[in-house]
Parts: C-alpha cells; structure tokens; sequence
C-alpha cells in the first residue's frame, strides 16, 4: 500500500516529523482506516515510540488490558461501535490518560463530548504531520504534569519497587488517606496481609510528611530475638554487658528527627512492650547500661498482619499499646479484592525486571494474564513479582505464556503429571491426522496454516507484528491468509479437520 497516493484518506502528507518525548513510549491508534493507521504508526516509529495499532474497539480494548499505554489516538467512528465508547473504557482502565480523538466529519458535538470524557483534543481528517505534532506535544505535556504530580504522591526516594501501580477504588482509597495523614505527626497503624505493600505505604506516608528530610528506619520486630529487642530499640552503652565492647545506637536514636517503622508489631513479646509503650508516650528512653535519658523527635509508623484486637484479648499484646499505635489506621486490601489492577501491576513488574534481565518489551499471551488474573495470590505483591522473574527468565521470545508459570498459577500440584515437551506434543498431534491427509503438501498447508493462525495471535492481530515473527513481508502475509481462507483479523473461516495443533492443545 502507497501512503502518498492515499493522503486525503488521513495524513495530508508525510513527511518527517519533529515528535518528540515519544521516544519509548506506548501509543495506541485505533482506526479502521488501514492507510491512516500505517501511516500514522511509520511517524510515530520514527519519533522512537512502540505504536501498538488496531481497526477495532474489541482489538483496542486487547492491547489496553495487555500492555502499559501512554497515549491513544482513536478513530471516533469504528466498525464495531464508537469511538466515544472506547474512550469511556480506557479512561476507567487508566484515568490519567491522555487520548486524543480523530474525526472525519468535524462534529463539533462529538469533540465536545469527547472531551467531556477525558480527551485532551482532536484532530479533523485529513489531518497534517505538524498538526498531528502539535496535538501530540500538548497531550504529553499534560501527561508529564501529572506524572510529576503522581511522582510526588507514589515515589519514595531510594525504595526499590516502591511504586504500588492501580487505579482501584480501593487503592483512591489508600492514596486518600496517606495524603490526610501525611502531613501531621500522627502515629499511624497499617494493617494488611503479608507481601501486600505495607511498608511502601508506610515510606509513602513519611516521604510525604514534613520527617521527609529525616531518617526512615524500618525495624522487623517478628525478626529480632526477644532477649535483644530493647537492645535493638534503644541501643547501649559501652560495656553493659558482656561483648558490649563500644557504645551501639538503637533505632529510636536513629530514626531522631524522623519515622521509625514498626513492622509485624504484633510479634513484639509481651515483656519487650512496656518500655515501647515509655517512648511512645514520653520520647525518652535510656540505652542498656546508660545513666541519663534521651530525647528523641520521632514519628511512629507500625504495621501487622495479625488482629490485635484478638491478640488483647488472647493477652499476648497491651491494650494501652494497641491505643497508642493506632491514632490513625490504614487498611491495605490483599491482591485478589483488588483483581482490576493486575494488569497494571504485571505491566510495571515486567518492565522493571525486564531491565534488571536485560528482557524488555516482553509481554503476556491472554490466557497468560486470565491465569493470573484468576489466582488468589495468597503472598500478594510478593508473590506476584517472584512469579514474573520467574516468567521473565524462563520467557526466551517476546511473549509469556502459560508454561512460564509456576505449576501453582496453572492449577497444577505436585501429583499431577508433567506437561507433555514439545516433542512429544508435536508427535501427539501427528498422531491424530487421518490416514487420507497424510500427503506432505497437505501437512506443510495445514502446518503453515496454524503458525500464521499463532502469530496473528501472539501478536494480538497486528499483522505487521505477525509478520516480522514468521519472517515474511506483510504481502506475503496477506497471501497466506488468503491461500488458507483466513480473516484478515487473524480470524479462521473455516473448519480445522485435524484437531489442535500442539501450541493449542495438550
């Protein structure tokens, strides 16, 4: 297809584009004009940014769930519905982001509307190189504001992994009430079940509060022996006790001027409480061994898995404690009630341990994501990046799928059966050809057939995509399509005489 002899279609030209800040970036379009769509998406490359294009709303949506967009473009009229539909989806996927909308027609209602929805412009076609720029360099200085914006609200400084991505209603919540207690001196109680982020809500709470220049000092109570929890605390003199050869501060003393965080408070033992319960109340303590009190200016964050209500009335926790600790309580939701945000999650755990393998861009096939979308994360967050590393480093294409997962995400236990190799399912599958197909031209047809059918999949129906992964230009793409009676959405228009193929079945 000839972009120039098409112009009116869209781009009212092509030459080169001065885009920038697109570099790496992740632009969906959505139009079911093929020749503006493979124009657009030659400039956006050019400009550096991953241009993920589609015809449909259905196909849009697909990229939307499985990739981290930075900027849409949509078509307001599509064949499956409007343009104005998709906008209120993704803007529910991801509020913050910026989308301008595409119009042949100059409706100057439906601008509107979009932009009642979200949209931060729109473009009349055909539309001009420069004019796509322009749009472009508008909707990403938006998008940069309200990065900073969210920067300032979600990063602590030197946390790895410290950014909780999600756009739940659960997680406005969190942001909320970080965002109320923040600036007071409050102590804080944040309760959650393990490995759902607690202490990045707690770093959050102390990045944001005036302590922000002071020290943050994270302190593992259920870690520390009981026979040196104080020690641990509140330090000691030189000589205080055997092998006490010099003067050690504890983490009170430390955290001077700042936040100290409580982790698993409720393993603290019973006998180690009172003196906690001292510094709360008065923020003086003495070290082991030590002769005068120290005052300290500290702000107390403290975090549990356990019920401390149940842990009162057991008697393994203070009552007076429990009131001191928890002025202000935080509620931190485990993965499975908040399920909306796994796509987003996965999204930042691949790109940030991608890096760390030196395995960008890698994204997941769709069964993939429902698997994980279906599991109940039982460790939360934790969990949930141990099991994309392991994806990661057993992943060597450019998709994951299902058996880079561990067993326990694909529903498996230990007495089942192995998966079959892939030798032995390619031998299952010729093993089921009827004895009248077995001519070798019918084989490689049928072959051929399903590995086009498997990267039109794996490549989410971007045909450009499917055919860089086979190894052909796009016209010889579209003749096999042809030859094999498929849909050029990458659908199959007829019926499959010899069952699965082994990537399907077994």
């Amino acid at each position: 297809m000839i972009i120039r002899e098409h112009a009116q279609d869209g781009l009212a030209g092509t030459g080169p584009s001065g885009l920038s800040g697109l570099d790496q970036e992740s632009v969906l379009i959505v139009d079911d004009n093929e020749t503006l769509l493979e124009s657009t998406t030659r400039i956006l490359r050019a400009a550096g940014a991953e241009v993920f294009p589609a015809l449909t709303i259905a196909a849009g949506m697909q990229i939307a769930q499985h990739e981290a967009i930075g900027l849409a473009l949509l078509d307001l009229n599509l064949p499956d519905g409007s343009g104005l539909d998709l906008l209120a989806q993704l803007r529910e996927m991801t509020p913050e982001l910026p989308v301008i909308m595409l119009t042949a027609y100059g409706n100057v209602r439906s601008a509107v509307a979009a932009m009642k929805l979200g949209a931060v412009d729109y473009l009349e076609k055909p539309f001009s190189p420069a004019d796509l720029e322009l749009a472009i360099e508008r909707a990403m200085t938006l998008d940069a504001l309200r990065r900073e914006i969210r920067q300032l609200r979600r990063i602590i400084p030197g946390s790895r992994g410290s950014v909780i991505p999600g756009d739940s209603a659960a997680m406005r919540t969190i942001w909320r009430l970080v965002e109320t207690v923040a600036p007071t001196d409050a102590n804080v109680l944040i309760i959650g079940e393990s490995g759902t982020g607690k202490e990045i809500i707690a770093r959050a709470i102390h990045a944001a509060s005036t302590r922000s220049s002071g020290p943050f000092i994270p302190v593992n109570c259920g870690g520390i022996p009981e026979t040196l929890v104080e020690d641990q605390l509140f330090g000691h003199e030189a000589h205080a006790f055997t092998d006490a050869r010099a003067m050690r501060r504890g983490d009170f003393e430390l955290a001077d001027r700042g936040s100290i965080f409580l982790d698993e408070i409720g393993e603290m033992p019973l006998n180690s409480q009172p003196a906690l319960l001292r510094v709360l109340d008065q923020r003086r303590f003495m070290r082991i061994g030590g002769e005068r009190e120290l005052r300290v200016d500290v702000r107390v964050i403290a975090a549990t898995n356990r019920n401390l209500d149940e842990a009162v009335e057991q008697g393994t926790f203070r009552q007076d404690l429990l009131f001191r600790l928890n002025v202000f309580t935080v509620t931190v939701p485990p993965l499975r009630d908040r399920r909306e945000d796994l796509p987003l999650l996965v999204a930042a755990f691949l790109r940030d341990i991608g890096q760390s393998l030196g395995k960008t861009k890698r994204r997941l096939a769709p069964e993939t994501l429902q698997q994980l979308v279906a599991y109940d994360w039982p460790g939360n967050l934790r969990q949930l990046r141990n099991v994309i590393e392991h994806a990661l480093i057993l992943c060597q294409g450019s998709v994951i799928v299902p058996e880079h997962l561990p067993a326990e995400i694909r529903g498996q236990s230990a007495g089942m059966p192995d998966v079959p190799d892939a030798t032995t399912r390619w031998e299952q599958w010729f093993d089921q050809i009827p004895g009248d197909d077995l001519s070798l031209n019918a084989i490689s047809d049928r072959l051929e057939r399903h590995l086009v059918l498997r990267a039109l999949r794996l490549a989410g129906g971007r045909k450009a995509e499917a055919a860089r992964a086979l190894g052909l230009t796009s016209d010889l793409l579209r003749y096999r399509l042809q030859k094999h009676g498929l849909r050029t959405d990458g659908g199959d228009g007829q019926h499959d005489r010899l069952g699965t193929t082994p990537e399907e079945g077994f």
